[in-house]
Formats: C-alpha cells, structure tokens, sequence
C-alpha cells in the first residue's frame, strides 16, 4: 500500500486531480492527502503529468487555495483501496450570484465535471472550470449514501441555489427502481428511465463531437480481416489505420495530408481520454461491406484498454508537428544495438510515411521493445519521412519496458472441434443469420440443452463469431450464477450500467448464461420470499430487455436447461415471448463422441485403442463426461509410469476410467442394480428371452446396422403373466444381459393427490430416462398405474394415461430408451397404451412345463450343496401348477430343514462351521409343506383373461370399471 511524504507543486491545470509520478501510482487510484493541522481532504491520481518528481505531487493552485494547502508544503499521501459509489450528491455555489451561471451553462457544466473531479466528501469545496476563463467555486452539501465516496455514469447530481430555489440539475441519473401499486413494476417509469438513459449516452457523444469534422467510428482489429499480401504489410505499421473509401468523407479524401487523432468515448470513468495520432489508409473493394468502422492494430486497444467495437472520434491535424530529437528507452541489454536497429526500422518505413506516438511499447524487429519521447515536449506525435531520417537527432536511454496487458477479447479462443459436435455449427449459422448486421431489428435467442452438454462452451464459440469478420458485433456475458441473490435494486443497476456499454458499442449482443439459476419457474405457494423474488426479477428483465433492445441494435441471447425451467414472464407456453428463436443443443453421436475423445487424447501416444468399443461404453455422454473420461484416463496412463513426455494410453486405461466417471446425465436419476442374474440364471422362458435379444440386445450391440433402418424400431414391450412368473425377475436379468442401465418404477409411486403432480413425475421420469440412455424404463404393476380411462372418479390416473401416451409416441424421440411394462392383468389396461408404436409387443409369461421346471430348479440350485441323491427330475414331475416363486420357496424350505437337522444334532453351545447337504428327503419334506400360489381356479381364470386379451376382447366378468384409484 503506498503511503509517502511528499512536497505539494502548483499547476494550472483545470481539473481537481492530485498527479503523481507514474511511477508511484497509477491513474484512477485514489488517496488521502493529510496536510496542516491533520486537515483531510481526498484525490483521485492522475499520472499524465509529465515531469513530475516521485517526491513531488502536483495540484492545481487555485483549487489549492481553496484547500489551504501551500506550495512546497510537505503533506502525506496514503493509497485508499478503495471508494464506495455514490448514488446522489448535492452541491451549491459558494457564491450566490454564481448560481446564475451555473443555470446559463449547466449542461456544460454537467458534461465536464465528470473530467475534472471524482472524490468527493460532504462540506467539501472545489472549482467547476467553464470554458477556458470562468470558474465556478461550488460547496459540498450532501453525499448519499456514504460520505466520502466517488462519483460515477449513474451519480444523480442536484444543484441547489443559496436561496430556496427548488429547481434541479441532473448530470447522468442513476436509475431508480420503483414499485407501483398493484404492480412490481411500473412499465411506463421503467420506460421513462430508460429512455434516459439514452438520453444521457446521446449527451456523450456530444461532448465529442463538438465540430463537423470530428466523425465517430468503430474500432475493429485489424487482425480480423482475412488479410492481402498488401494489407499484411500496411498492417506491420503499429500506427496506420485503415477504412472503407466508401464511409471516408469527401473533406477528407480531398487533402492530401491523412494524419488523425483518435480519442476514445467511454462510460468508464477511469479512463484518461488518451490521444493516438494514426494515419488513415483506405480499403479497396475487395471485402463485404465494413460499414462504420475504423480498422486498427491491437496495439491501440491495448493504449486505450478497450475491446472490440468501441466508439472514437477521429479528429483530422492539419500539419505534422517539429520534431529534433527522438529518446528511445529500453531495456539495459539492448542498448548497444537499439539505436542502429531503430534507424532501420525507421527507413523502412519512410518512404511511404508512418506515425509514431510517445510513451507506447513497440517491438522494432528481434524482438527489441522500446518506448519514444520526443523533443520538443510540446509534440504530440512525430511523423517519420526521409527528411526527419536525415535531420533528426536519435538518443538512447536505459528505462522499464512495461508489457501492457490487452483486456479486450481479441483473442479467438473457438477451438477446432467445437464447430463440429452435436448441432453446434448448424445454430451457430442460424444465430449470426438473427443477429446479421445488416439487418436492421434483431430477434432474441435462448439455446437449451441438458447440463454438461457445452451450452458455456457454445457462448465462447458465437462470441468468436460474432466478433469476427463479417459481423464485427461487440459481445458482453452476464453469468447468472454469480449474480443470484442479489437484491432486485442491484441487477436493475447492474442492467443500466451494461446496457450503457452496449449501447455505445452497438450493433452488440448480451449473453446470459445460465439464465434458469436467475428467473427461476415459481412452484408450490407463489406468496413464498423464492416466488415473489423470482417473479420481481423475472418480471422487471423482461420490461427492461425488451424495451432497450426495442430501441437499440443490441441482441439477447441466453443458455438454459430447458424452456419448461425458465419463469413464466420470461418464456411462457403463450402469448408474446421475449425471445422468439429456440434452439436446443442435441445429443452427441457416436461419431461426435469419438471424434472427441480422439481430440482430447491425440497428444499422447494412442496403443490399440478401440474408438468404436469406446463410442459404444459412453453411449448417453454430453461433452463435460467425455472430458472428464479423457482426463482420468490420462491420469490412468500416468500412474503406470511414464519415461517421455507423452504418456502412453492404451485401452486398458480407458477401461479403467470407465468405472470411475461419474456421468452427469446420471445425477439426481436412481438407478436400480440389475443383480448378479442373467438369462442363465434363470429357467424356461425361452421364447421371452429370445425376443429380449431381438429387441434390447442387437440395437445395442450393433447400433450402425440398426440407424440405417427405415421404421421406427419397437421400444415398448408388454409382460404379462401370472404372480410369480418372472416377469420383475426377467427385466432386470434383461438389463444385465444386455449392458443397460436399468430405471424400476412402482405403478403407484408415481401418483399424487396434487393436481399436475402426477403428469409432472411422468414427465421426469422420462426425462431422467432420456439422460441415463441405453436404458430400461421398467414399469412394475403397470395396471395401477394405467388403468381405462373414464372410470376414475379422481381423473388422476386418466391425465397420468394421456401423459404417457405422449411420452410414449410423441414428437421426442425415445432413442436408447426401451419401455418395459409388467401386469398381471393386462385387460385393465387402457387399450390406447397398446396400440403400435407405444407397447406394441405383449409377451406372455406362462406357467412353467416340467422340462421349463426342471430348468429353474437347476438354476436356482446352482449355488445350493445338492446331496448325490437330490433328484430334481422328481420335483420337477411332482410341482405342475407351480410359478418359479414357487419352485424358489420349496428350495428355500429345503435349505431350512438341513439347518434344523444340525441343530438338532448339535450338543455344544460352539459348534464349527459345517456343510449340510440338501438330500431327496429334505426336497420332498419341503414339498409336502409348500402348495402352489395360484389354486386350480385361480389358473384357469388367468387363462381365460389371457386367452380373450390375445383374441382382442374384453372380459365381461372383469368388466372395466370395477376399481377406481383413490389417488
């Protein structure tokens, strides 16, 4: 933190500033000055003089006086980190009759005191220089909210005469947000605000533009041309700038002499107002239409700290100042050389003219970087000519090169493969077509997509675009996670000052990123602090965006997970909507997927690497998994060590990895263990199995053969079979046997006495389906879920069976998600959700036959100590009429008796651990003790239900309509 004494020095410089040796602190810092008898008063720096000693500071002397600060008084100056803002100010003239001036030239007054003073403190005096010989003393009365504090764009500034004169001035009005009764907001005090708003922007420009020569351009890198050999060599020149003949005007191409002056217009208050003298070189028509702009190298915004599209005043200097003597300062090390270096870099360039500026870091060729100062001091820049070659006196001197850091985004960070996943690069052209420049109203744009799915990353890409050649649109982001929270007064501020800058900048475009965390959708009770707050800030954006981009070239375009997560007022299912263009970033296929994962590997050394088997296992990945998936199998590679410096990757460590991803799309989604079964585990049923391998296991493993098929392929199937068949058993063997995830799902866990509720937990459970693709969606009991529509008395159930017909064969795609149903009464089904292209395929599970049996109690027993003469070929013979469940039970009653005879032949309290085997006794004692859970009856009405549902018609006996559900 600086903090230092220094001696006072008087100069008549009109502004209020304290300026310091560059050296000591840079412009746009603040201090305390402590003088006297601990008198206190407080500066913001200003480091443009030149001359001033590092134990000197510099103060006007008239405002000095004011201060009772003497000249070559010794004072201290410590550094303040930093100022609150403040929102409202009142002054008053010292002086009553000066009051009058002030009303003949407050606007002049208004647009100049922003140049002369920043700091101000209540009970403060300072100077309000008008024109070049008047002078206005004013007085401090009030500073709100925070005394002391720095003013700022959005101060409100009230001119208060001695005499009780109520009459106000505002400088540049901060806007207020206001409530209205009946109303979170007022639209036609939101408008009034905003149209000043432009009024005060409006008012910048003409503080510039003072004559009719001055003309207002754009600046564009020069960079972002697709360059001629002859521009390429025109551009070397760090101080040509170029422009279109067709925007040049006729006063200028008449004069012969092109040397300008470019100062910068900007709503930071920071900024010094830095001149740059350029020479202007014209285009020819070999390029699109370049409109308003002014084309420059980076070196310029880098001077001015500005970015793409800021606005200048290009002022013509009628002749070219005398320079004798050119400094160049520059590091120690290259001192023996610099000299000769700079003539040649001079003579270069001498024949066709170039300008060169003070004080700016240029690189002269060998990478020498240097600084120039010029005599006389009074020369504002020197122009280069054979004649100064000749006649002008070179000197070196040893100084601090300083880089300057470019804080504009020039750079093009779109990565190479960006553009090509997914539908990027098709709504990345339907996006520059909305916001074409040519165009004279744009329309907003909101981009959806899942999380994880590159909705920032694609931001990065359009803003590349956008500023780049033809379109040349300045581009600002808001994230909206940052800014959640914040009080509806500090976004509505936060809005003003931005849409300040893009109205100076325009044609421009506002990113919103993430817009969903910031206007939230109200759910549950609206008189909620979440839903009021949602709905005030969601309400008051849509007024303000709409309204300022009504007026002004200046795009809107936001990410979001989806339109159904955004707030009513911001995108509703109806009406007039604030972005009319909606785009949703698809999934990534199995090309996008490889040729990511190819990108992101190929530095290394790649050892039979299987990208097609890979493709396959990240089947349901947006492009943070894949990301995250290379990552870890490069830390994979490493850990098996590494002796070069690329890692050898091999598909070993790819498999390794697989199982440590933690896939995004799977969050918040309850994914259901399959089990250690497959359809070896399990007995008879093998025509059911064998149209599982048809439908869920071929489309998996062979994916390609399948795309190419001209029909939609069956996702839905339907089991149905009696209690105790196997049908809950087989859905989750099918989705270990086939590599899928697996989503189980109790009919009645998805109801809700809720209105809405119930279509809301279908609607997601398929959403989460969509996200955790391959998968099967597995609903249990679907009769309880599904019943005939116009036979419950609650309607819940007839709205959850239209939610899932949509969901079913809707316009969504049900892609890598298979629908797998489960009843044992498939008549009480509404036939609608039966109809082809929903559960198009029924499959019955029946009642096991002896061999089928036989086979189930071999596979249950495989893991049992069977006794040489367990014969199951007996139970087998003796269990007709019995479900698998039932066959299980009888083993399991089995294994129990073997415990109880060693129970029964144990006579210590310890006994060590003993193996019992199950003989043909215990098989047949267990036998006799269980009976079949579906009696003889009971059978035969299944069959007779089943045997009518085959044929297509309804049971009379179970006429629909019996049962309502109560939910």
């Amino acid at each position: 933190m600086f903090e230092r004494i220094l001696t006072i020095k008087y100069n008549n410089l009109k502004n209020s500033f304290i300026h310091l040796n560059p050296k000591c602190l840079k412009t746009g810092s603040y201090v305390q000055l402590t003088y006297g008898d601990n008198k206190v008063a407080y500066f913001s720096v200003s480091a443009s003089v030149v001359g001033t000693d590092s134990d000197c500071c510099s103060l006007n002397s008239a405002y000095s006086k004011i201060l009772g600060i003497e000249e070559n008084e010794l004072v201290t100056v410590s550094e303040i980190s930093n100022f609150p803002t403040v929102n409202r100010m009142t002054i008053a003239p010292v002086k009553a009759h000066e009051y009058e001036i002030l009303e003949l030239v407050a606007e002049n007054i208004q647009l100049t005191l922003l140049d002369q003073i920043r700091v101000v403190n209540t009970g403060q005096k300072f100077i309000i220089w008008v024109g070049s010989n008047i002078s206005v003393g004013v007085y401090v009365e009030n500073v709100e909210p925070k005394t002391p504090g720095v003013i700022d764009f959005l101060t409100e500034v009230v001119i208060n005469p001695n005499c009780d004169i109520s009459e106000k001035s505002n400088l540049l009005t901060k806007p207020q947000l206001q409530k209205d009764d009946g109303s979170v907001f007022n639209t036609e005090k939101l408008k009034t605000l905003i149209s000043d708003t432009q009024t005060d922007i409006d008012r910048h420009f003409q503080r510039f533009t003072k004559s009719n020569k001055d003309v207002i351009r754009r600046l564009i890198p020069v960079n972002n041309l697709p360059l001629t050999e002859s521009l390429r060599e025109q551009c070397t020149n760090y101080f040509n700038a170029f422009v279109p003949k067709e925007s040049l005007p006729k006063s200028w191409s008449d004069t012969g002499f092109m040397i300008f002056s470019i100062k910068l217009l900007s709503t930071d208050l920071s900024s010094d107002n830095k001149i740059i003298y350029i020479k202007l070189c014209i285009f020819d028509k070999a390029y699109e239409p370049l409109g308003n702009n002014l084309f420059v190298n980076s070196i310029v915004f880098q001077q001015f700290g500005s970015q793409l599209g800021c606005r200048v005043v290009l002022s013509h200097v009628q002749e070219k100042p005398v320079v004798n003597e050119i400094t160049v300062h520059t590091k120690k090390n290259y001192l023996l050389k610099v000299e000769e270096k700079f003539k040649q870099y001079l003579v270069k360039y001498c024949d066709s003219g170039m300008v060169l500026n003070p004080n700016i870091l240029i690189d002269i060729g060998d990478n020498i970087k240097c600084s120039l100062t010029f005599s006389p001091a009074e020369a504002k820049f020197c122009f280069v000519d054979e004649d100064l070659v000749r006649n002008c006196k070179f000197l070196v001197s040893e100084g601090t090169v300083t880089l300057v850091e470019n804080t504009g985004s020039l750079q093009n960070s779109r990565s190479k493969f960006e553009e090509n996943v997914a539908n990027f690069k098709d709504i990345l052209n339907r996006i520059t077509s909305v916001f074409s420049a040519t165009k004279n109203s744009w329309e907003n744009v909101i981009i959806t997509g899942r999380p994880g799915t590159g909705k920032t990353a694609f931001l990065k890409i359009l803003n590349d675009k956008l500023n780049s050649y033809p379109n040349f649109i300045f581009t600002k982001t808001i994230h909206c996670k940052s800014i959640k929270g914040k009080t509806v007064d500090s976004l509505f501020k936060l809005l003003s000052t931005t849409f300040s800058e893009l109205v100076l900048y325009q044609p421009s475009v506002l990113f919103f990123d993430d817009l969903h965390l910031l206007c939230e959708p109200v759910k549950g009770d609206e008189a909620a602090p979440n839903s009021i707050y949602s709905n005030r800030v969601s309400e008051m954006m849509h007024a303000y965006l709409g309204m300022v981009s009504r007026f002004n070239q200046i795009g809107i375009c936001a990410t979001a997970e989806s339109t159904s997560s955004l707030n009513k007022n911001i995108y509703s299912s109806r009406g007039s909507h604030l972005f009319k263009n909606l785009y949703s970033i698809s999934d990534l296929s199995k090309p996008d997927r490889i040729k990511l994962i190819k990108t992101f590997v190929e530095q290394n050394n790649l050892v039979d690497v299987n990208f097609d088997h890979l493709s396959i296992k990240t089947e349901g990945y947006v492009i943070q998994d894949v990301v995250d998936y290379c990552k870890k199998t490069i830390f994979e590679a490493h850990k098996d060590g590494c002796d070069t410096e690329k890692v050898t990757v091999r598909n070993e460590h790819f498999e390794r990895a697989l199982k440590n991803v933690c896939v995004l799309s799977l969050q918040n989604v309850h994914l259901h263990s399959p089990g250690p079964k497959d359809f070896s585990d399990i007995g008879g049923l093998h025509d059911v199995k064998k149209i599982f391998i048809e439908s869920l296991m071929w489309p998996a493993q062979y994916p390609n053969i399948f795309a190419k098929a001209p029909l939609r392929l069956q996702s839905g199937l339907l089991l149905y079979g009696p209690p105790g068949t196997g049908k809950t058993v087989l859905a989750a063997a099918a989705a270990k046997q086939c590599g899928l995830r697996l989503i189980s799902i109790k009919g009645p866990e998805l109801l809700s006495k809720y209105i809405g509720a119930s279509e809301q937990a279908v609607r997601d459970i398929f959403q989460k389906a969509q996200s955790a693709r391959p998968c099967i969606l597995f609903f249990d009991e679907f009769d309880s879920l599904a019943p005939r529509r116009g036979h419950d008395n609650t309607g819940v159930t007839d709205r959850v069976v239209n939610q899932l017909l949509t969901q079913l064969d809707g316009v969504e795609s049900l892609s890598g998600v298979c629908i797998l149903a489960a009843t044992s009464r498939p008549d009480l089904l509404d036939p609608a959700l039966l109809r082809p292209g929903r559960l198009d395929r029924q499959i019955l599970c029946p009642l096991p036959s002896k061999n089928d049996r036989l086979e189930i109690l071999k596979a249950l027993s495989k893991n049992l100590d069977m006794s040489a003469d367990a014969d199951l070929d007996v139970i087998a013979t003796a269990t007709k009429g019995y479900t698998g469940a039932d066959l299980q039970s009888v083993l399991y009653s089995a294994q129990l008796s073997t415990i109880d005879d060693l129970l029964d032949d144990c006579k210590e309290p310890l006994l060590e651990v003993r193996k019992s085997k199950i003989t043909q006794e215990h098989l047949e004692a267990a036998l006799g003790k269980t009976r079949p859970s579906l009696p003889e009856q009971e059978r035969r009405r299944y069959e007779r239900i089943y045997a009518k549902f085959q044929g297509g018609t309804t049971v009379d006996e179970f006429r629909a309509g019996t049962r309502a559900t109560l939910a």
